[in-house]
């Protein structure tokens, strides 16, 4: 199997994996220590989503593929564009909350059911992306408190809340929602601004 990482042809394995999956591995083990990340795969040309890789590779033979392709960034670079697009999204994030808030408690309850779904979209994105950088930058999320809270207890309320406001969109109950908007999500999305700056100081540690 003929491996290409950022154009270029001179990788070689340190053994033989014993299958695509591990090989995928050793070439991310390879980048780690150069200070580099995965950012993409193509397997003879079919670019491989990063969640599909075990469905795809796992158990795979090496004979299987031809060509492996991987496109890589720096660390630093990651997390510096991860951190750089949370910033730009969480000022409005509890405002957010707020206007839905009212719109729920108001008498046109029924236009918010799409933004809301827009909200919780977005939010899910933002916390996909304080992982990829925790991850990046090698910060173990249970180590790092705010409020005397550490962040994988604050992910984990969060979705308990976000988890009861979708059961509330189910059912209609709009001032169940509007409540949820208010008093439980609105201080959490101005805590985002406060996780944010914690992992933008522990990455550059």
């Amino acid at each position: 199997m003929d491996v290409v990482i950022d154009g270029e042809s001179n990788f070689h394995f340190d053994g033989e994996p014993h299958d695509v999956l591990a090989a995928v591995g050793a070439i991310n083990d390879f980048l780690a220590a150069k200070g580099r990340m995965l950012v993409g795969i193509r397997a003879d040309g079919r670019d491989i989503a990063p969640d599909q890789l075990v469905e795809d590779f796992g158990d795979k033979p090496l004979s299987e593929v031809g060509r492996l392709e991987a496109t890589t960034a720096t660390v630093e670079s990651l997390v510096t564009q991860s951190l750089a697009d949370l910033e730009k999204v969480l000022p409005n994030l509890p405002e957010a909350c707020h206007r839905l808030a009212a719109l729920f408690h108001g008498e046109t309850p029924d236009q918010g059911y799409e933004p809301f779904l827009q909200l919780v979209d977005i939010w899910g994105q933002i916390k996909e992306r304080q992982l990829q950088v925790a991850r990046a930058a090698s910060i173990d999320l249970d180590d790092i408190e705010i409020e005397g809270r550490t962040l994988t207890q604050i992910h984990e309320e969060l979705n308990t809340f976000l988890k009861e406001a979708a059961q509330a969109l189910e059912v209609r109950d709009c001032v169940l929602l509007g409540d949820l908007l208010e008093y439980e999500l609105a201080p959490r999305a101005e805590q985002e601004a406060a996780i944010a700056a914690v992992l933008r100081t522990q990455a550059k540690t």
